[in-house]
């Protein structure tokens, strides 16, 4: 934005100099060509008066001598002719039928004053052609040519054309510089830092705030209306977060009265059914706890102000497979991993330890005792969720691929909803809630999380993280 508001900046001024700078070049021209013109003028009179003489009395060398002189001098043809426009002197051979020097001797045999010639160009090679009447009582005894070239005037034409044009391109660049960039950068520096506080927000940062003093009135209204929003929907947030935080720590202990209770009544009922119902109540006591549990941890989540920092991705995916190693050997499922060594990415602190815990749970309850596979890799090109952020290049794919009978493209599409499971799942232990969290701290990092069907068949779950930089070199 800041190139293209130059540009326009920089063709305004630039059309305004030119605009300016064209009137004053033809004004220069035009000085420097009557100049000229009148330099002419006052030594066609010269030769007229002598051609008077002369062509009255026929004695004409007097008047050959100077027109010699004069050609030699200024580089000039000089021509005298009668009334008839029979040439009486040409020191060099003049063509009178030529259109421009017919033209000006008609007019001074007519008696008529000789025509300021156009302004001269530095592309302009067409001499000057002046006609001046020679006159004596009154009446036309002829006229006196002179043919000049238009190299001097010329030169000087080019100079003020070349004073002038430096001229402008230094008066454009000092405005540019000293003027239209700094306002430009005025004007947008609170664009700029509306545009990353949005980006922020965006990215669920509520606390991020711009600066309500810089720019125009316009945009610092718009900053304030900003802030104003940032705040209402921090604060919104907050208390849904207080609310489900304490809604949660409330139910806690009820809930652990209420459980203890129901195991309490176990040695009073002797009916198998009764008991059955008893085991029953117990369990979802269980279950309800955990939802309790998933809900604390998410409002946790949601209210961590961590900073994202570089994370070992081949020790953390090692560590975890290697924990959940004896649970996958107890289910007889196997799980295998291909981890290149040396990967790192950005991501939250223990974001991947839990984000890992949650996928290979999901895999083991759900991927119906098919093999199980944990792969790092590094997609070329940079498309993912770092760089779609504009944060770094590079991005890291940490996948965990199953065989089981995976989701459908619908199920695919609601899958990470808080408290969603399939239909097909609802008789396995869970809260609806790991994924989703997994979700979150993912997305918080900035990172993203996918799910897609595995090829044949399974479910592939893919957490692609921003790469991390490389460390600084260390310089002797």
């Amino acid at each position: 934005m800041r190139r293209r508001l130059l540009v326009i900046v920089f063709a305004l001024v630039a059309g305004l100099i030119v605009a300016l700078s064209l009137p004053l070049v033809r004004a220069t021209a035009e000085r420097t060509v009557q100049r000229s013109f009148i330099g002419r003028v006052e030594d066609g009179a010269w030769f007229a008066d002598m051609a008077a003489t002369a062509l009255e009395s026929g004695r004409t060398g007097r008047l050959e001598a100077a027109a010699d002189r004069y050609t030699a001098l200024y580089d000039s043809r000089v021509a005298v002719v009668d009334a008839d426009s029979e040439i009486v002197v040409a020191p060099r051979p003049l063509d009178l039928e030529e259109p421009q020097v017919r033209s000006a001797l008609l007019r001074a045999l007519a008696d008529r004053p000789a025509l300021q010639p156009s302004v001269v160009w530095p592309w302009d090679d067409r001499p000057f052609v002046l006609a001046e009447p020679v006159k004596r009582d009154g009446r036309v005894l002829g006229a006196v040519l002179i043919v000049s070239p238009t190299d001097r005037a010329r030169s000087e034409v080019t100079d003020h054309v070349t004073l002038v044009g430096l001229g402008s391109l230094a008066a454009l660049a000092a405005v540019v510089i000293a003027v239209a960039a700094p306002v430009v950068r005025w004007v947008l520096r609170p664009v700029h830092e509306l545009d990353r506080a949005t980006h922020e927000v965006a990215l669920g940062r509520l606390k991020t705030r711009v600066s309500e003093r810089a720019g125009a009135p316009e945009l610092r209204r718009l900053a304030n209306s900003f802030n104003a929003m940032a705040d209402s929907m921090h604060a919104s947030q907050e208390q849904q977060r207080a609310f489900v935080a304490q809604a949660s720590h409330q139910l806690r202990n009820p809930l652990t009265a209420l459980r203890l209770r129901v195991e309490n009544l176990e040695e009073f009922v002797n009916d198998p059914r009764g008991l059955h119902e008893l085991h029953f109540a117990v369990e979802e006591t269980d279950r309800f706890g955990e939802i309790l549990d998933g809900l604390l941890r998410m409002a946790r989540a949601e209210a961590s102000e961590a900073e994202r920092r570089p994370v070992d991705v081949t020790a953390v995916v090692v560590h975890r497979v290697d924990a959940w190693r004896t649970a996958y050997e107890a289910e007889g499922v196997p799980l295998t991993m291909r981890v290149p060594d040396g990967v790192s990415a950005l991501s939250l602190p223990d974001c991947l330890d839990h984000a890992l815990d949650t996928l290979l749970d999901n895999a083991l309850k759900f991927g119906d005792g098919t093999p199980v596979d944990v792969s790092v890799t590094r997609p070329p090109g940079g498309d993912g969720a770092g760089a779609q952020r504009g944060q770094d290049d590079g991005v890291v794919e940490v996948t965990v691929r199953d065989g089981g009978s995976g989701l459908t493209a619908e199920e695919l599409a609601q899958a990470g909803g808080r408290f969603w499971r399939s239909t097909r799942h609802q008789n396995v232990r869970g809260t609806g809630l790991g994924l989703a969290l997994t979700r979150m701290v993912v997305e918080a990092g900035g990172g993203e999380l996918r799910l897609a069907a595995a090829d044949p068949r399974g479910l592939a779950a893919t957490m692609r993280l921003p790469s991390a930089p490389p460390p600084p070199v260390a310089t002797p």
